[in-house]
C-alpha cells in the first residue's frame, strides 16, 4: 500500500544528522529519497566515524540515513553535474544542509536548480541563518544549544547549569522542522502550482523551542533558574526519590489532579507532617500558591515518598488518576510490551552491517502506512538509478538538460 508521499522524489544532499534525519522521515512517508555521496567517500568516515561503529561505520550514520537509496555523484565533475540536473528534473524536493554558498559553488544553488526544475521545493538548512555576522560559521547541536539559552534554565537546583544535553536536541528538532517545511511546501505547490525555496536554520528552530521562556523574560524580566527536574509553571511536577533509591515522576497540572493527589497521599501508609492536610492547607490552595512555595511543598512530599517503594506509589497514584512515571533504561525499554507491540523499536536489515535496531516510525496511518527500512551503503543504488534515467531519456527521446555552465 503506498505511503502518504508515494510518487514524491527527493534529491538528498545532506550530511551529519540534521538534513539526513529530515530525509529519513520523508522516506518513511513513502518518498523516493536519493541520498548523494561522493564516489571517494570512505565508509569509516560516515557519521564522522563517531563510535560505536559496525564494520567501521558509525551507527549514527545508519540511523540517520534509513529509508533511502544511495547514489554516487561528484558535483565538481561536469559529467556528474549533468547527471544531477537530469535527476533533478524528476525530483519534487531538493534538500541540503551546508553552509551558505556551498550549493552555489557546486552548481546546485536555488537559481541553478530552479532553471532545471521550476517546480522544485528547494529546502536549505543552515546552522546560523543566511544573513548576519555568524552566517559562515559551522553550526552543530552543541553550539546551537549554547546560543539558544538552554544552559541557563537546565541543571541541578542551586548547582551547576546543565550546559549541554547530549540528546542531539537541536539537530533532531531542526530535522523535524525541515521535514514539516517540505510537506508544507509540497502542499502549497499543489494549491498554487508554484515551487519555492525554503530556509530552515538550527538557531531559528532552537529559538522557537524557547519561545515561552524568551517571552517570559522579555515581558516580565523573569529568568528561571535551574531547578532540577521541577517544572517552572506547575507544582508538584517533578521527580521524587522513593525507598531503595528509585525515582518517580509526578505531574500535577490542575486543581482537580491536585485534589486526587492530595487524597491519595492522605490515604497512603506514609506519614509526614502536613500530608493529611494537603487538600485543606491554604498554602496549597491553587497552582500559583504551590509554585510560589515549590521548595517547601517538595520537601514535605519527599518525606512521604521516601518511606515506600516506587511500585507502591505507582499503583496508588495511578489508581487515583494522577499522572506519574519512572525512568526506564534502554535495557528495560527493549523488552517492554508497550514498545514492542507498537513497534517503537524496529530491527532493520542492512546490506553491509547486518540487522540494526533503531527507533520506528513516529506516526501511524490507517490508509497510507509509513515504512521503515535500513540504511544503504553509499552509492549502493547508483547503477539502478542511472538505468532509470537512461530508460526515461530513451522513452522521451531527449538529451540531458542544458546548463548554464
Amino acid at each position: 500500500m503506498p505511503g502518504p508521499l508515494d510518487g514524491v522524489r527527493v534529491f538528498d544532499l545532506t550530511l551529519w544528522m540534521v538534513g539526513p534525519w529530515a530525509s529519513t522521515q520523508l522516506g518513511a512517508l513513502g518518498a523516493d529519497v536519493i541520498h548523494i555521496e561522493q564516489p571517494s567517500v570512505d565508509p569509516r568516515t560516515l557519521g564522522a566515524g563517531v563510535p560505536p561503529t559496525i564494520n567501521g561505520t558509525s551507527i549514527g550514520y545508519m540511523t540517520w540515513n534509513q529509508n533511502k537509496r544511495g547514489l554516487f555523484l561528484d558535483l565538481k565533475s561536469p559529467a556528474d553535474r549533468q547527471t544531477a540536473y537530469e535527476l533533478l528534473q524528476t525530483c519534487d524536493v531538493f534538500l541540503i544542509n551546508m553552509r551558505p554558498g556551498a550549493a552555489d559553488r557546486m552548481g546546485v544553488g536555488y537559481e541553478q536548480v530552479k532553471a532545471v526544475n521550476p517546480d522544485i521545493i528547494y529546502t536549505a538548512i543552515t546552522g546560523w541563518g543566511e544573513i548576519g555576522p555568524m552566517r559562515d560559521k559551522p553550526g552543530a547541536d552543541v553550539q546551537a544549544q549554547y546560543f539558544t539559552g538552554f544552559w541557563s534554565v537546565s541543571g541541578a537546583e542551586g548547582g551547576r547549569p546543565e550546559v549541554y544535553r547530549h540528546l542531539s536536541q537541536i539537530d533532531a528538532t531542526t530535522g523535524n522542522v525541515a521535514a514539516q517545511a517540505v510537506l508544507m511546501g509540497l502542499l502549497a505547490r499543489k494549491r498554487t502550482g508554484n515551487g519555492q525555496r525554503i530556509h530552515v536554520g538550527m538557531l531559528r528552530a532552537g529559538m522557537a523551542l524557547q519561545s515561552g521562556r524568551i517571552a517570559e523574560y522579555l515581558h516580565t524580566g523573569q529568568l528561571h533558574q535551574p531547578q532540577g527536574s521541577a517544572a517552572f509553571a506547575t507544582a508538584p511536577d517533578q521527580a521524587f526519590q522513593c525507598q531503595w533509591g528509585d525515582w518517580i515522576g509526578v505531574a500535577v497540572t490542575s486543581d482537580d489532579e491536585w485534589q486526587r493527589f492530595a487524597e491519595a497521599m492522605r490515604a497512603s501508609e506514609a506519614k509526614a507532617d502536613g500530608i493529611d492536610e494537603l487538600a485543606t492547607d491554604r498554602r496549597w490552595n491553587s497552582n500559583r500558591e504551590r509554585v510560589a512555595r515549590r521548595s517547601e511543598l517538595a520537601a514535605l512530599l519527599q518525606t512521604a515518598f521516601i518511606q515506600r517503594p516506587r511500585q507502591y506509589w505507582m499503583l496508588r497514584l495511578s489508581e487515583a488518576g494522577v499522572p506519574c512515571g519512572y525512568p526506564i533504561s534502554f535495557e528495560t525499554l527493549q523488552h517492554h510490551a508497550q514498545a514492542i507491540e507498537n513497534q517503537y523499536l524496529r530491527e532493520v536489515e542492512t546490506s553491509d552491517w547486518g540487522p540494526v535496531w533503531t527507533g520506528g516510525a513516529p506516526w501511524e496511518f490507517s490508509h497510507t502506512p509509513a515504512r521503515w527500512f535500513g540504511a544503504c551503503l553509499p552509492g549502493e543504488h547508483t547503477g539502478e538509478i542511472l538505468d532509470e534515467l537512461s530508460t526515461r531519456r530513451a522513452a522521451a527521446d531527449m538529451p540531458s538538460p542544458v546548463t548554464g555552465d
